[in-house]
């Protein structure tokens, strides 16, 4: 049966899957570190990684308040919600090529890659 991802349902079903031990959680993918990757983050594989043209060197935006929590703790990411916006970031300090060489890591890829505005975005898609 599909659940919304972001339902009460579904996260029960993902802290049940946590505390299960390793032999009922199934072939689950490991992030490097020991961190599982839960069936969650197969319904959203796409992510945006940004950053400014003038701060190539850091830092950069890695995902939005509904990004998988395991993959922005793997990215050491920090979530920061700016004063006015009505919604939250996730930011790194590593400037993009490490960003994406960790992303590589675990799966994703480029998809493509365009500047708009001052702003650089690339598109990666999780296999």
């Amino acid at each position: 049966m599909w659940v919304f991802p972001h339902s009460a349902r579904s996260c029960q079903r993902n802290r049940k899957l946590e505390r299960a031990p390793s032999r009922l959680r199934g072939n689950l993918p490991v992030i490097p570190g020991g961190v599982a990757v839960h069936r969650l983050a197969a319904a959203m594989p796409y992510m945006l990684v940004s950053t400014q043209i003038r701060l190539e060197t850091g830092p950069t935006n890695v995902g939005d308040e509904y990004s998988d929590p395991a993959v922005m703790n793997y990215l050491g990411a920090r979530k920061t919600s700016m004063l006015g916006n009505n919604f939250s970031e996730y930011h790194v300090d590593d400037p993009p090529r490490l960003v994406l060489d960790k992303l590589e890591k675990i799966g994703f890829r480029v998809m493509s890659m365009t500047g708009v505005g001052q702003t650089l975005v690339w598109c990666l898609h999780k296999e």
